[in-house]
């Protein structure tokens, strides 16, 4: 079970997986948790075997590379019986795909948005026609558009604590909506 310290650790380590053990042992004291580095690297151990962490990843500048072409595909499904088996095959397809770099079922106006970034924009419009034709079966409407994205994706956006919520608010609401 992951707890409030786990969560933190898993937080700091989203931010900079290469920091060492006493630069997580400052963060978790910033945070009013005073373990040992032992009691750090027996935790992220843990969380390791557990499969809570499965890896860690880079970071990378997109501003020092080539610029991308980001595109997003919001999908809306026709009603078909063979709809679950063709969406096997869709869930592979993008799970496969190195190219997405999210994807997935939505319950609103769209059934499935997928989020792609491509080293041009000719490879993104070939990659279109062809996902459209391997999957035309089973869409209803598809409606892609191209963005520059202002923040580069994070996966500190899905592992921020509450205390960290909280204080990012408290810095940004002005003292007029009473906090």
């Amino acid at each position: 079970m992951v707890d409030d310290v786990d969560e933190l650790i898993l937080s700091g380590l989203s931010k900079n997986s290469r920091q060492d053990v006493k630069e997580m042992w400052d963060y978790l004291r910033g945070h009013g948790h005073n373990l040992t580095e032992e009691e750090i690297e027996s935790r992220i151990a843990r969380l390791e075997v557990e499969g809570v962490i499965t890896g860690y990843t880079i970071s990378v500048d997109m501003k020092k590379l080539r610029r991308r072409t980001m595109r997003m595909a919001l999908v809306t499904f026709k009603t078909s019986q063979h709809l679950p088996k063709r969406i096997e095959g869709l869930k592979k397809y993008l799970a496969d795909a190195p190219f997405v770099i999210f994807s997935g079922r939505t319950r609103g106006g769209y059934d499935w948005i997928t989020v792609q970034a491509f080293l041009t924009e000719e490879m993104a419009d070939e990659e279109s026609d062809i996902y459209r034709n391997l999957f035309g079966d089973i869409i209803q409407s598809y409606e892609v558009y191209d963005f520059i994205p202002m923040k580069d994706p994070s996966f500190q956006a899905l592992l921020h604590t509450h205390k960290e919520y909280k204080k990012f608010l408290d810095e940004w609401i002005p003292p007029f909506l009473g906090r």
